[in-house]
């Protein structure tokens, strides 16, 4: 779970390009999280939760399907995960 834990560290840092905070210092790291981001999903996470569903490219894409999962502990991760993805970026779009 090496890129899933980079991935949630480094994330808050790279999604200042979109708040455009030192947005051409920022952008090239956004780009190299939202790579690994794909990565992870595509290894580690589907190792864990099963191979990802059309559309679910990113982590964040997969916590918006799991929030929806008929098993309680997938959707209690899936809240959890949606807090601090929401105190990275309030308006959502991650």
């Amino acid at each position: 779970m090496i890129l899933t834990a980079f991935t949630a560290v480094a994330y808050p840092v790279a999604i200042q390009y979109k708040r455009r905070g030192l947005f051409w210092l920022l952008a090239p790291l956004g780009l190299l999280v939202w790579l690994i981001d794909v990565l992870a999903n595509y290894t580690e996470l589907a190792i864990v939760f099963g191979w990802p569903e059309d559309g679910d490219h990113t982590i964040s894409a997969r916590v918006r399907r799991m929030r929806t999962s008929p098993l309680e502990s997938r959707r209690a991760l899936a809240e959890l995960l949606q807090v601090y993805l929401d105190a990275c970026e309030p308006d959502g779009k991650h």
